[in-house]
């Protein structure tokens, strides 16, 4: 025999012991295999002491059996077995048997995992324990293995000799406790197993990794039993899993895992689970959106294998308590009575207006339709005037089909007019014939410079006498009036405006359709929300609520894009506290509706005189209640199993709720040519596409695409804006648009000079936006969507407050308060927003490196305050949008500038 440390390889077996202690199965196995081969195989046994190293020369003629006994005192440990070999062939590989009396596990050397070939395994054996209970009792037990001792079988079917380095030892930091650090140190082929014990009364623990280096390994959790799972075929077959660079967690259920668990902790061969191919090659890209797609498709082969030294990795995992059933009450009972306090204020606010006091403070001052108001000898001449023309007008005609901004609605009346507001609606009536105080467009043009001329003296602005209601909707009063004066030629003619368009703008020449009809096209945004939502919502939920049974299933967390850290499951849920964070929506979008409704019912129990106040729009409003709950359910669903292919989910209705408030903005100064439900739900179908391409494709042809697309939509839209809707994309438009545009640089005033201010800083705004969208080329296409629909949205409330100051318009003090408290909460909001606790655009692993412990009542991190915050933020804003016209209900829509 060898001297301690080494066995020779020539040691035949002449021990006595021997028939009792070999199995007779292995020794029928290596007879027959030398009957096989015609040659003799020398099986070499001796035992060996834990914790001191050996070396063995192996080949094809001998076989090993190194039994380890421990003493009494070292057998409360698991057992660690180190075989490493320094040459090799995987077609012959070292053949490696661990044998205990409750099962044996073999392996091989050298050996293929991922895009590695290794020459070195570590692997822990099951505990005693951890085998059934009906293994470790019966008559087979004796007093030989007692000692919890195992069995190492070596042999080679390779002709040359390889050196073997065998150690065995005991894993004494095998047992995690709670709220101690355990330390592990990884090397490639050599994972690491822990085991925790639950302790009396325990439902649940939230198991935490942390790292201070990026190479990429997995973190697996398997049930107390036998065998242990550590390599990563195994893991990913068996296990519950994620991908970990430096930080990780997971919640983990007694119910799931009864006698306790092992935690495994693996290094991977590369760092393509952990940032994609494409970061792993260098490209640096990261697992972005196009890589997704094209590994759908097209797929990927796996790297031949290569020889390197083994990656190593230092990982401290900690056990924390999980939240208790009691922490789960309080943090949705607190989240609820917040908004509880809403309905609440609302409820007080409706009760106080009983109060004489309160009632002045915020009473409407309207002028009611059956209020019989003393009128003058003009005002009545003016009034049967208006009659008189409003007989002479062309009869209308009926829509155009393919009209996109109309100024009616044909489901009210079989005699509505035409989709195009043309410059007839405009532009004042016809005169009548009998002598009426109507003018034509170049009288209303004189008198307005006249009028400007008398403001820049000094004098008060008059008005022509007996002038109706009609001509001055026409013409009076306005935004450039005084620049008619100074175009006008030496024969006191003034040139003609662009698109037969008046010098000054009003409400009321861009209010002629009648309240039933604007009734209708301001409810069917709320119809047609419903139908998309309905359809959108249904397959959302399907396709969602799959993932989660999947990701059930199959154990990998690398699924789903939790905050990890602060992800706390209810039943099935994942993550209750992200679903459950967006209750603000739904509640506070249904009381808005409810805000709504009740405006609704009282102009229906006291109707206003259609000639006084900006237009009601209560189906558009109710639309943005309706679209901040629908939401509510999409981003619940969304956050059922976050990813890649579902984010698009979270922010489609997002998009709606900005598109529909600058459509309800245009609408209040435009009620006649502002765009139908259908074409602005079609916009809105065309940007989800282009969502879905961008999120799955991407890529500079995309971008160069939608840059095209951005800036040319945008700057045909402008023109559209700036023209009253009168502008087509037409030959002779684009000329009489390019020779107005010029006037300028001619010395002559624009037609609309704030009008045209706002839409240049729209302008520059969106183009720096297309540009800086196609040099970045971010894969999170939805958030720069959603950046710029918000951007523009914000433009134009600022923009529509500012022109409502310039024209001396003060909205009342509440509508004040309600923009204060909706700024107050956007501010917090967007930070949260923007700081983040996930990223879905990379892989998983990075998505956890922005993983953080939760913020508020230890259940809520910062995206559920954004949920939070952001929905208190839209209903506040909303309610900005539905009062700060109020103080125009006694103003004539004569006298009410269009902005």
């Amino acid at each position: 025999m060898a001297d301690k440390g080494r066995v020779a390889a020539g040691a035949l077996v002449s021990c006595p012991a021997m028939p009792r202690a070999l199995p007779p199965l292995l020794l029928l196995l290596l007879a027959g295999a030398a009957a096989g081969q015609n040659q003799s195989i020398s099986v070499v046994y001796k035992q060996l002491m834990f914790e001191e190293p050996y070396e063995l020369v192996v080949n094809a003629s001998v076989e090993y059996i190194l039994p380890f006994v421990p003493s009494p005192n070292q057998a409360l440990w698991p057992i660690r077995v180190k075989v490493s070999t320094s040459d090799g062939d995987v077609a012959r590989p070292l053949l490696i048997t661990a044998r205990r009396r409750i099962g044996a596990t073999t392996w091989q050397l050298p050996y293929r995992t991922e895009d590695s070939e290794l020459f070195s395994l570590e692997r822990t054996l099951c505990p005693d324990a951890a085998a059934q209970p009906g293994a470790l009792l019966g008559d087979c037990d004796d007093e030989s293995y007692g000692q919890k001792g195992f069995s190492l079988h070596i042999g080679s079917s390779c002709a040359s000799s390889a050196t073997v380095h065998v150690f065995a030892s005991f894993a004494r930091d095998f047992h995690m406790s709670l709220d101690s650090p355990t330390v592990v140190n990884i090397v490639q082929g050599a994972p690491q197993v822990s085991q925790f014990s639950w302790l009396p009364g325990q439902r649940s623990v939230r198991l935490v990794a942390s790292a201070d280096d990026d190479v990429c390994a997995t973190v697996a959790v398997q049930n107390y039993t036998c065998p242990i799972s550590e390599t990563l075929e195994e893991i990913e077959t068996s296990t519950l899993r994620m991908t970990v660079l430096r930080s990780g967690g997971m919640q983990l259920s007694r119910s799931l895992y009864p006698l306790g668990f092992y935690v495994v902790s693996v290094v991977r061969d590369s760092e393509v689970a952990c940032r994609g191919a494409e970061a792993a090659a260098g490209g640096g890209g990261g697992a972005g959106a196009g890589g997704l797609w094209a590994r759908a498709l097209l797929g990927a082969g796996p790297p031949p294998p290569a020889r390197r030294p083994p990656r190593a990795k230092t990982l401290t995992l900690r056990l924390r308590p999980a939240l208790s059933l009691a922490q789960y009450y309080v943090g949705a009972g607190v989240t609820l009575a917040v908004f509880a306090l809403f309905y609440a204020g609302f409820g007080a606010l409706v009760l106080a207006q009983r109060l004489p006091r309160w009632k002045r403070l915020v009473a409407p001052r309207a002028v009611l339709a059956a209020d019989t108001r003393p009128e003058d000898a003009s005002s009545g001449a003016g009034r049967g005037d208006l009659h008189d023309a409003m007989s002479l007008s062309p009869p209308r005609r009926r829509r155009d089909s393919t009209a996109t901004f109309d100024s009616s609605d044909n489901s009210d009346s079989e005699s509505e007019s035409d989709g195009r507001t043309t410059c007839e609606t405009l532009a004042p009536p016809p005169p009548p014939q009998n002598g009426g105080v109507f003018r034509s467009v170049e009288d209303e043009i004189h008198v307005d410079s006249v009028d400007s001329e008398r403001v820049a003296a000094g004098e008060g602005p008059a008005e022509a006498p007996g002038r109706g209601a009609a001509g001055v909707a026409a013409g009076a009063g306005g935004e450039a009036g005084g620049e008619a004066g100074g175009e006008a030629g030496a024969g006191g003619e003034a040139p003609a405006r662009p698109f037969g368009l008046p010098a000054r703008l009003r409400v009321a020449a861009l209010a002629r359709r009648r309240e039933r009809t604007l009734k209708a096209r301001s409810d069917r945004y709320l119809y047609t929300l419903y139908t998309v939502g309905l359809f959108y919502l249904l397959p959302v939920v399907q396709f969602v609520v799959a993932f989660q049974v999947i990701l059930n299933v199959s154990g990998s967390l690398d699924l789903c894009y939790y905050n990890f850290l602060c992800a706390h499951p209810a039943g099935r849920l994942s993550d209750f506290n992200h679903v459950f964070s967006n209750a603000g929506y739904l509640l506070l979008g249904a009381l808005f509706m409810l805000q709504v409704k009740r405006r609704k019912m009282r102009r229906k129990r006291k109707p206003r005189d259609e000639e006084y106040g900006i237009p009601a729009h209560y189906g558009l409003l109710s639309s943005l209640g309706a679209a901040m709950m629908m939401v509510a359910l999409l981003s619940a669903t969304y956050h059922i199993c976050p990813n890649q292919l579902n984010f698009q989910f979270d922010t489609a209705f997002m998009y709606v709720l900005s598109v529909l408030s600058m459509v309800k903005i245009y609408q209040s100064r435009h009620p006649d040519i502002n765009a139908r439900a259908h074409a602005t739900f079609g916009v809105l179908a065309v940007l989800i596409a282009l969502v879905v391409w961008g999120v799955l494709g991407g890529g500079p042809l995309f971008w160069s695409v939608f840059t095209v697309l951005h800036v040319f939509t945008f700057l045909l839209l402008s023109l559209r804006i700036y023209y009253v809707g009168q502008f087509r994309l037409e030959a002779a438009a684009l000329a009489e648009a390019a020779r107005d545009l010029a006037a300028p640089a001619r010395g002559r005033s624009p037609l609309y000079t704030p009008r045209l201010i706002m839409l240049l800083i729209a302008n520059a705004v969106n183009w720096g936006f297309a540009l800086y969208g196609l040099f970045t080329q971010s894969v999170d296409f939805a958030g720069h969507l959603l950046n710029v629909l918000l951007s523009n949205t914000l433009m134009h409330m600022t923009f529509y407050i500012t022109m409502k100051l310039l024209h001396g318009e003060r909205p009342r003090w509440y509508s004040w308060t309600f923009l204060a408290l909706a700024a107050a909460a956007w501010l917090p909001a967007l930070y949260f927003f923007v700081s983040g606790s996930t990223s879905w655009s990379t892989t998983p692993a990075l998505s956890r490196q922005r993983n953080h412990e939760c913020l508020l009542l230890q259940f809520y991190d910062s995206h559920d305050l954004w949920h939070i915050l952001s929905a208190v933020a839209l209903y506040f804003s909303f309610n900005v949008l539905l009062t700060w016209d109020d103080g125009l209900s006694a103003v004539k829509r004569t006298d009410i500038a269009v902005f």
